[in-house]
């Protein structure tokens, strides 16, 4: 689903960067503006809720997009510690996270990284 998320959102002449692990992203140098972060809820390591918080404490703080393939309440409930520009369930519409995306990155250039 990487692979493919990457190649739909290159198709529309963005760049995407991915990660495998939370520790890869963690490990990288993150943009401060003009970015935007798209995470799943459920990853290997930490949930991508924890990874956004451990982010935003590193000063990390990016429009971000959830997406997830559980709507229960343990996911919903997760999801309410951040103020995310969608939640997307999968599967989702590709205009749908397209659309995220360009509100994220228009977001990102208007505020500088700082929301």
């Amino acid at each position: 689903m990487l692979r493919s998320l990457a190649r739909l959102i290159r198709s529309a002449e963005v760049n995407a960067l991915t990660f495998e692990r939370p520790a890869h992203l963690l490990a990288s140098e993150v943009p401060k503006t003009n970015a935007c972060l798209l995470l799943d809820v459920h990853l290997p390591e930490m949930n991508g809720v924890q990874l956004y918080e451990k982010l935003a404490v590193a000063r990390h703080d990016l429009p971000v997009i959830m997406m997830t393939g559980r709507d229960d309440p343990q996911t919903r409930h997760l999801l309410e510690r951040v103020s995310a520009v969608a939640v997307l369930i999968k599967p989702f519409d590709e205009s749908l996270l397209l659309d995220a995306i360009f509100r994220a990155l228009a977001l990102s250039r208007r505020f500088g990284g700082q929301r």
